[in-house]
């Protein structure tokens, strides 16, 4: 019966360390469950080679997040009705960009998120892209 009553060792240094030691260890314990448990963060490459082709022009976008989102907006822009792709490089001056970088942004853009527009305007294919009322295929 006496061995029952005796605390094991382990757990007894542990509650006779001073408290910032106890903290310490607990908080150390909690973030590396946080870590193990953690979802892993999904790199898109889509996005990775705008932000990359960014960089190799020579681009300053400023915070990242903010240039995949501009990036990402300028496809749905050039497919609304009116849409076109000074009215794309206009929202991008807006962000403070030159007209030469807010060009190069947004065609660096349709390149990497709408890349079908790029290659309907090559082959003479304007169905999908934005119509001139009244006048079909222009």
């Amino acid at each position: 019966m006496k061995a029952l009553a005796r605390p094991r060792r382990g757990i007894w240094l542990f509650r006779h360390q001073p408290l910032a030691i106890r903290l310490l260890a607990g908080s150390a314990g909690l973030l590396t469950a946080a870590a193990a448990f953690a979802a892993p963060a999904e790199a898109n490459p889509v996005d990775d080679n705008f932000l990359g082709a960014l960089t190799n022009a020579g681009i300053n976008f400023g915070h990242p997040g903010g240039a995949l989102a501009l990036g990402q907006s300028i496809c749905p822009m050039l497919a609304k009705p009116g849409g076109s792709f000074v009215s794309a490089v206009e929202r991008v001056k807006g962000n403070g960009m030159s007209p030469d970088m807010a060009g190069m942004f947004a065609t660096i853009a349709i390149q990497a998120y709408c890349p079908t527009m790029i290659g309907n305007i090559a082959s003479g294919n304007f169905s999908g892209l934005p119509q001139i009322p009244g006048l079909p295929g222009i």
